[in-house]
């Protein structure tokens, strides 16, 4: 079972649409969203067009959660997990919050076996004895002053369930500084 890990797109609606479009493509029936949409109209893209399920969290830069908490208990097909999410797929335990700091903390537990952040913007996978921590980077919005160099680069990630795998997925030319 393969699913998508998502962070920090930031009102990207362009880059939303691509990611969904490569899920349906793919057949990747579950993503989570590690926080910071900013914007909870994304989720009617997720409702209206992805179809599969989406389970996200909240970022720092969440905007308007009660809206976007109302929005997901109204759609079949979204499950919004506040601050923290705690589910079991496929028989793997695991964990989500937007900060790295914190899902990486509740990695080297060992408690689950995987765990997810986001905020810093920064991709990268790590291996905590028997649970894998993974920031699947950003798709923040690209221009010529972007503030920090983590923001040049637009990926997400796909995570097989049953070998651990992960993949990184960058996201077209047009999405990247």
């Amino acid at each position: 079972m393969k699913i998508a890990i998502i962070s920090d797109t930031h009102d990207n609606t362009p880059a939303i649409v691509w990611i969904i479009e490569y899920l349906n493509q793919n057949k990747i029936g579950i993503a989570l969203h590690a926080g910071d949409m900013i914007n909870p109209g994304i989720l009617y893209r997720f409702r209206d067009h992805y179809h599969g399920h989406l389970h996200f969290v909240f970022g720092n830069n969440d905007g308007e959660t009660a809206l976007a908490e109302r929005r997901s208990n109204s759609a079949g097909n979204l499950t919004c997990h506040l601050l923290e999410m705690r589910l079991e797929l496929n028989n793997k335990k695991i964990f989500m919050n937007h900060y790295s700091s914190i899902s990486e903390q509740v990695a080297k537990s060992g408690e689950f076996d995987l765990c997810i952040g986001g905020h810093d913007h920064t991709y990268r996978v790590k291996n905590h004895d028997n649970s894998i921590f993974v920031n699947p980077g950003n798709t923040v919005t690209k221009d010529k002053w972007l503030p920090q160099k983590p923001d040049e680069e637009s990926s997400f990630a796909i995570v097989d369930l049953d070998s651990m795998k992960v993949e990184r997925i960058m996201l077209p030319e047009e999405f990247q500084a």
